[in-house]
């Protein structure tokens, strides 16, 4: 058996013979092998410095297997003779593979038909195929037949028209950058929420705006707190869910493209976001909440807003609001702490419930107790850079969920002064 990996080498030599080096893993092979003509085993390591290889017996040589950290794929190996200690990097199932025939050699078990390998004849592994971070797929004839490396870090599958998806990318947990665009995905499965370590993904010219809300709910997770970047441009969008809101790192969303009338009300919730990008849609007015971003680049060119109505607002008087119940209130400080939520944790009907929450300016969740308006918002006070497609004019509507009267009477003592906030 071969095992694909990163070894360091360490020599309990040294320090006796005060030599000091400094250990660094190296991208080698080891292979278990059995000698010719005889019943014992043994492990060759190769690496691109050591080409011949390092033969190590197996049978009443091996001190001690340190398997602590072996979930994270990290294991020791110590040898009697030569003092050697092999500090292991591998996929931890493919080193949990290697362990169970190493285990059933010193055990005396192992049958000669197990391993493949039966002599000390083994060559190493090109180095160029060693453990890819990076795979492209661009044809179908290049999906890989034994499935993806769980080493991937960064995966592109374009133009190849994928409806659905192998499920083991979802099991790749190192993977950052994920890029499906340009193919006819309708939706993805609960299952990408559980990626640990997803910082991008492009899901840009896809079939999307065919899913249901309840499609959406591969949204929350662990991309609640990693994820980066998410792009959904030209995807014939009519809304986006409210989920979103729930991405709480994201830095950049691009919703080019599609046919939206309005952005989720949770959109200001995103503290983090800085490039908002969402030309070409049907937003006749943006959410309230959003005055609370303070974003680089935003791109609302080629929409549908109107201001020529709101230049002299309505102004509405509201003396009192009823008392809030005691769900709504502790909705509202749910959603005040950022927790995650999701229907294994909650009850179905609760996370709809949250998920309909609106937002005030203040960023207080809204849910039965509120005070609706319409009022302008200059666009250059939430953003540096602004494209918008208005004759030169940067205001547009933005309709206001107020959660109490001092958020409401807030924007009106400001309308004494201007009209635009």
């Amino acid at each position: 058996m071969k095992l694909v990996c990163s070894v360091c080498v360490g020599n309990r030599l040294l320090p006796v013979l005060a030599v000091n080096t400094k250990r660094r893993h190296v991208k080698s092979t080891i292979a278990l092998c059995k000698t010719p003509n005889s019943s014992n085993f043994c492990i060759l390591l190769f690496s691109g410095q050591n080409k011949t290889g390092t033969k190590y017996a197996i049978r009443d040589n091996i001190i001690q297997v340190l398997t602590r950290f072996l979930n994270e794929g990290k294991v020791t190996i110590k040898f009697k003779e030569p003092q050697h200690d092999l500090y292991i990097q591998a996929d931890s199932i493919q080193l949990k593979s290697f362990l169970h025939l190493l285990k059933l050699i010193i055990q005396n078990k192992m049958d000669e038909t197990d391993l493949k390998v039966s002599s000390v004849g083994v060559t190493p592994v090109n180095l160029k195929n060693h453990a890819p971070k990076t795979l492209t797929i661009t044809k179908a004839s290049e999906y890989p037949v034994k499935g993806l490396p769980r080493t991937l870090e960064e995966l592109h599958i374009n133009d190849i028209n994928k409806c659905s998806l192998n499920r083991g990318i979802w099991q790749l947990a190192k993977l950052k950058i994920l890029d499906l665009s340009h193919n006819c995905i309708e939706f993805l499965p609960p299952e990408v929420k559980n990626m640990p370590s997803l910082s991008e993904l492009n899901l840009s010219h896809n079939e999307l705006g065919t899913s249901s809300l309840r499609q959406w709910n591969w949204i929350g997770g662990h991309l609640s707190k990693n994820l980066k970047l998410l792009n959904l441009s030209n995807n014939k969008l009519r809304y986006l869910p409210l989920h979103i809101s729930k991405l709480y790192s994201l830095i950049i969303l691009n919703v080019d493209n599609n046919e939206l009338k309005e952005l989720p009300s949770g959109i200001g919730c995103l503290q983090n976001l800085k490039t908002l990008t969402a030309s070409n849609n049907l937003l006749t007015y943006l959410p309230g909440s959003m005055k609370n971003l303070q974003i680089r680049d935003l791109d609302l060119s080629n929409n549908q807003f109107v201001v020529e109505h709101l230049n002299n607002p309505i102004n509405i008087s509201v003396k009192h609001l009823p008392m809030s119940s005691l769900k709504e209130l502790s909705a509202q400080k749910f959603l005040a702490l950022k927790v995650p939520y999701a229907s294994d944790m909650l009850p179905l009907t609760l996370c709809d419930y949250l998920d309909l929450a609106k937002f005030c300016i203040c960023g207080n969740a809204c849910f039965n107790t509120y005070i609706r308006q319409n009022i302008l918002l200059r666009l250059n006070s939430i953003a540096e850079k602004v494209s918008i497609s208005l004759n030169g004019i940067t205001t547009v509507p933005i309709e206001c969920w107020f959660c109490s009267l001092k958020c409401s009477n807030s924007i009106k003592l400001r309308r004494q002064r201007s009209c635009i906030i």
